[in-house]
């Protein structure tokens, strides 16, 4: 049936499904509905059969039809178009759940809106729970009568994203449209799509290695020269284009045909293409651009707008279907030019998680809303928001602001937030990451509902009996530890969490654990803990058994030609031509722009510690190191900067160190962004027991961790199996060593 609205009779009783087990429904589709319809029936079938025990058939629309069908998509029984008004999908990605009878029929706008209806389904009328990809709560009802009216849906947020999310499948049942990566299930079901790279694409669109050598001029002016590379006195950055050079947008549009000619085309799939600038700070300081700018009323991005009106204008009429995106990184919103109508604005703002938008308590909240204000009345095609969550460098480190979610989003979809993309962590069993990703993922699909009592839901499903205090551990987090205000200090991130949270955090949570059911849930309890752990065991490396704890200030000398390995600074004891360096800040922030190999030295005397195994523990030292004893190599650090810039690590000191005057020389090299020793060095006692609580801690930081998904400490850190156990294995030798 197609063409004016039908009749639909919604009936007032509930839908008997099945009964003692069985049903004598089966689930309808067109034969032509494609891989997203196929799929909805397959998942459906599969989720009723795990509730009911019933099979569910499948079955054509082809066949006669008859009282007891679940219909999904248009089919030769109803369209959308068929539909009363009231029940039409307004939004992308829409969908109608409809009574007809003891018929009930799920359709959406286009086979991924219907599949996005029938988890929606699954979740508002049979309690489904996609909670993370290993565990889904599905109840157990032989009997399934669903007391239901015909609704309507439909989705606030166009994009929705969680970066480095989970799993394909947990992300498409919780109704995610775009994916950090491309993957398979996003080739069959389509969404939000960029064309080519995805962000920082100034130096793909015009490469150096094509462009720089015959076109300089398509290159910034940074301090008199066109560059296609810039230290910036912090290490090597690509920085923006010239977007003042009229010629450049042709330029660029020709990369971006072959990205937009070269990506698989779906028709239910938004389509972008990214024109942003580099990771940098830099921009062309030529005098066009400055000049533009400053009649623009900003220090940048009057240049980039202009830029990229100028492509969007020329894609229009080639690629009217597809957008073009440019971030507010590093630029600021112009105050004459506005995006085109093609051109859409990701802002990389955010508020304080730990407070709702309105709230007038919070100023930095209070500047968000103005902000969020501001670039909807500039707005074009429309207003994206890449935010972010929780402390890059280290995974593990406690953020608590998971209450105010879905009250945020809401709120900044009333402030014409069309899309969020939300970046988190990187590695699986984080800090509260099962638990963030889920009231993600529930806030940017209804954020209607509250976070608190989506977290309140996730807690009673997945920890089961130990629920109740695991929420106890979470209110007293947020509670007394999450209105502490601004950074972190980065060299003692933990500052603020005390010695009090610690002994009542373990309570809650030992408590939490005593009362899992089995071996599953103490893990996940276990998950929990590591934050807790880490602290104590990172507080610890710097406490056991330490007998000396070298002055802040260092002899230093800078090497740029690295001539030090041959003319012996590894032996020297004489400091006089040195300069002086502290070691609680990296030298680069302590007026030294050097960057590249430098030396530290100090002359110290060793306690006299009976004979006991020593060992020097650095807390953290920004770039490779070699450790140098007396003028004779005794260890090194050669995992990269990024995996060990706020990692400490332990080395060992010769057996027949004798207690008195030495000398030690630490030589440092890392040649980008900040650089050196820059938090405190010990002399370790490993004679020295751990307590049997403390090591207990370790052994089962140890083991949960290596149980869990848990890969790195921080972004880009690199595998904990090579930069953090060592640590913790090392410590756990205190007292064992001859």
């Amino acid at each position: 049936m197609s063409g004016s609205a039908m009749q639909v009779t919604t009936g007032t009783d509930p839908l008997t499904l099945a009964e003692d087990g069985r049903t004598n429904y089966r689930i309808v589709s067109a034969i032509d509905g494609g891989d997203a319809i196929r799929f909805a029936v397959e998942e459906l079938g599969t989720f009723l059969h795990r509730i009911t025990g019933a099979s569910f058939p499948a079955a054509w629309d082809d066949a006669p039809a008859c009282e007891h069908e679940i219909v999904i998509g248009p089919t030769n029984r109803m369209r959308l178009e068929d539909l009363p008004d009231h029940l039409r999908p307004r939004a992308w990605e829409g969908f109608a759940i409809v009574r007809d009878g003891k018929r009930l029929l799920i359709l959406g706008g286009f086979p991924r809106a219907t599949l996005y209806g029938v988890y929606d389904f699954l979740d508002v009328e049979l309690d489904v729970r996609f909670l993370t990809p290993e565990a889904t709560h599905v109840p157990s009802r032989p009997n399934l009568a669903v007391d239901m009216a015909s609704r309507r849906y439909d989705p606030v947020f166009e994009y929705r994203c969680i970066f480095s999310g989970f799993d394909d499948l947990w992300t498409v049942r919780n109704r995610m449209n775009a994916i950090g990566s491309r993957i398979p299930m996003e080739e069959r079901l389509g969404g939000v799509r960029w064309a080519g790279r995805f962000v920082h694409t100034m130096f793909e669109l015009v490469p150096a290695e094509t462009w720089f050598d015959t076109h300089p001029e398509y290159f910034p002016l940074i301090e008199g020269e066109r560059r296609r590379e810039w230290d910036g006195g912090s290490g090597p950055y690509a920085p923006a284009l010239c977007m003042s050079n009229p010629d450049l947008p042709a330029v660029a549009v020709k990369t971006l045909r072959q990205w937009i000619d070269q990506t698989p085309k779906d028709p239910h799939s938004k389509y972008l293409v990214s024109v942003t600038v580099n990771d940098s700070p830099h921009f062309c300081q030529c005098e066009t651009c400055v000049a533009i700018n400053q009649e623009e009323g900003v220090r940048e991005g009057g240049t980039k707008m202009r830029f990229v009106n100028a492509i969007g204008d020329i894609l229009a009429a080639e690629y009217p279907n597809v957008a073009v995106e440019t971030m507010l990184y590093h630029t600021d919103l112009p105050k004459k030019t506005r995006p085109a109508s093609n051109v859409l604005l990701r802002l990389v703002h955010d508020p304080d998680w730990r407070y709702d938008l309105d709230d007038t308590s919070c100023a930095r909240n209070q500047r968000a809303k103005a902000y969020f204000e501001a670039a909807q009345q500039s707005a074009g095609g429309g207003v994206y928001n890449w935010v972010k969550h929780v402390d890059f460098p280290d995974w593990l480190y406690l953020v608590p602001n998971l209450r105010h979610f879905a009250s945020i989003f809401r709120g900044m979809s009333d402030l014409g937030v069309t899309g969020l993309f939300c970046q988190n962590q990187a590695t699986r069993d984080a800090q509260f990451q099962n638990l963030r990703y889920y009231l993600l993922a529930r806030a940017l699909w209804r954020p209607r509902e509250e976070s608190r009592d989506a977290m309140a839901e996730f807690c009673r499903l997945y920890y089961g009996p130990a629920s109740e205090d695991v929420q106890k551990y979470i209110d007293f987090l947020h509670d007394e530890y999450g209105h502490f205000e601004g950074r972190r200090e980065l060299s003692n991130p933990t500052a603020w969490f005390d010695d009090r949270f610690i002994r009542t955090a373990e309570s809650m949570l030992e408590a939490a654990e005593a009362k899992a059911v089995d071996a599953q849930v103490r893990q996940r309890v276990g998950v929990l803990r590591l934050p807790v752990w880490k602290m104590i065991l990172d507080r610890s490396c710097a406490r056991v058994g330490v007998i000396h704890t070298f002055p802040s200030q260092w002899s230093f000398r800078i090497d740029p030609k690295e001539h030090g390995w041959q003319q012996g600074w590894a032996r020297t004891t004489d400091f006089s031509g040195w300069r002086t360096m502290g070691i609680d800040r990296h030298w680069t922030l302590q007026g030294e722009p050097h960057r590249g190999v430098a030396w530290y030295g100090t002359s110290f005397d060793l306690p006299d510690a009976g004979g006991a195994p020593l060992a020097l523990f650095f807390e953290a030292i920004d770039g490779f190191a070699d450790i140098f004893l007396d003028g004779v190599k005794i260890g090194e650090q050669k995992l990269g900067a990024w995996e060990m810039w706020r990692q400490g690590f332990f080395r060992s000191l010769p057996r027949d160190v004798a207690p008195g005057r030495h000398t030690l020389i630490v030589r440092v090299e890392k040649p980008f962004l900040n650089a050196g020793i820059w938090m405190p060095i010990h002399v370790v006692d490993m004679s020295v027991p751990l307590s049997p609580e403390l090591r207990r801690t370790a052994r089962r930081f140890l083991d949960v961790a290596r149980a869990s998904k848990l890969a790195e400490v921080g972004e880009k850190a690199g595998p904990i199996e090579e930069n953090y156990y060592p640590k913790i294995e090392f410590l756990l030798t205190h007292g064992e060593r001859p």
